[in-house]
């Protein structure tokens, strides 16, 4: 039987998502900022084997992320979630308890085992209708902002309370959390999806989004690899200090786009505005070395958390709705590997030019890549949806 009211149930399950994918990322994100200084004292320490140890993360997530898609369309979301999970939760408490840095980067590479983000996008689609998954994916995406945010504000005072191990530990509770919000939600029927020939959408569509979402990830990367030495440079604030720009920027962007999101949902717009994301990526970070001041500063980087989070909301949506229901954890497998290969090359790229070039090299880099995107996809999609339908 359908449920009596199908928004309630689509906003519990995005809550409950948003929920066990934000605190999975705040383990990922407490431990960033500060491991690289603590792991100093893990014996056989070097600056290479740290890097490992911090990379080898999204490598493994990046391998796994179309098994277990595939996994997820023939045993079913929720057990493939829990399975990711304890995955996670295996690896933190791993990493907590050995004394060696090769040991450590094997709990982090069984961490990233736990490769459930395409599962998650593919179980939000499952259960939403087409016309709501953009602000459900908004949802999603907002408390992934929120877990990053809170993370660079408690991440040096929980290093210095509880230390590495301790860090680590607090990675397994949050799994553990996690999947118990899992467990909480009943299970809710599939959706039917409209028939309009998504079942056996081309493949090309789907590669486009791949390739945006690469590119959305290496950037933001990059722009956290570069943009923080230029704040303390250049504006002379301090580490400690960074949430003052992050904090409101990201939370005023997040009142423009979430009304935004639910107007292009109703009529399945979202793709169309996704060059235009780009190109508002491409202004702000192209931008931000020249800003002259504070509000001017504030308002660039407003300008980039508009973009980040409207691309990062309704690309999925759109690509739900290309795949339709049957093989959708696979394809949206494919989708996340993609993003956590981006956030792998951002963070090598982005660091190998603030190495050579400095922060204004890297972003007037990024935001050409990203004028050129924005460009390059308009014209693309025009061929994909020219009825303007994203069905």
């Amino acid at each position: 039987m359908a449920p009596a009211d199908p928004k309630h149930n689509e906003m519990r399950y995005a809550a409950t998502l948003s929920g066990v994918i934000a605190l999975r990322m705040m383990g990922l994100f407490l431990i960033l900022p500060v491991f690289m200084v603590l792991a100093v004292d893990v014996p056989g320490y070097t600056p290479w084997l740290a890097g490992v140890a911090v990379g080898i993360y999204g490598l493994t997530q990046a391998v796994l992320q179309q098994p277990f898609g595939w996994l997820s369309d023939r045993w079913g979301r929720r057990p493939v979630l829990l399975l990711g999970l304890a995955l996670f939760a295996a690896g933190g408490v791993i990493a907590a308890l050995v004394d060696s840095m090769p040991a450590l980067i094997a709990g982090r590479a069984l961490q990233g085992c736990g490769a459930i983000a395409g599962v998650a996008m593919a179980l939000a689609a499952d259960v939403t209708r087409p016309e709501r998954r953009s602000v459900i994916m908004a949802v999603i995406g907002i408390g992934i902002g929120a877990s990053f945010l809170v993370s660079m504000m408690a991440s040096v005072p929980l290093a210095t309370l509880l230390g590495l191990r301790g860090l680590f530990w607090l990675t397994a509770v949050f799994a553990v959390v996690g999947m118990g919000l899992v467990l909480s939600v009943p299970s809710v029927p599939q959706q039917a999806e409209a028939a309009s020939g998504v079942e056996t959408a081309r493949i090309g569509p789907i590669w486009l989004l791949a390739v945006s979402v690469f590119l959305l990830h290496a950037v933001m990367t990059l722009l956290f690899v570069t943009f923080p030495p230029m704040l303390v440079d250049r504006f002379g604030l301090a580490l400690a200090e960074h949430w003052k720009i992050y904090v409101p920027t990201m939370l005023l962007s997040v009142l423009i786009v979430f009304p935004a999101l639910r107007r292009m949902g109703r009529s399945l717009s979202e793709h169309r505005f996704l060059p235009w994301a780009f190109g508002a990526l491409a202004v702000s970070m192209t931008a931000m070395p020249h800003s002259p001041a504070w509000l001017a500063l504030g308002a660039v980087v407003t300008l980039y958390f508009l973009g980040f989070n409207l691309l990062e909301s309704a690309m999925p949506a759109v690509l739900s709705r290309l795949t339709g229901s049957r093989g959708r954890g696979r394809k949206m497998g494919l989708y996340s590997t993609f993003q956590f290969l981006g956030a792998f090359f951002g963070g090598v790229v982005g660091g190998g030019l603030l190495a050579q070039f400095g922060s204004e090299t890297a972003l007037l880099f990024a935001g050409l890549l990203c004028g050129l995107w924005g460009l390059l996809l308009g014209r693309l999609f025009s061929g994909v949806f020219p009825t303007g339908a994203a069905t």
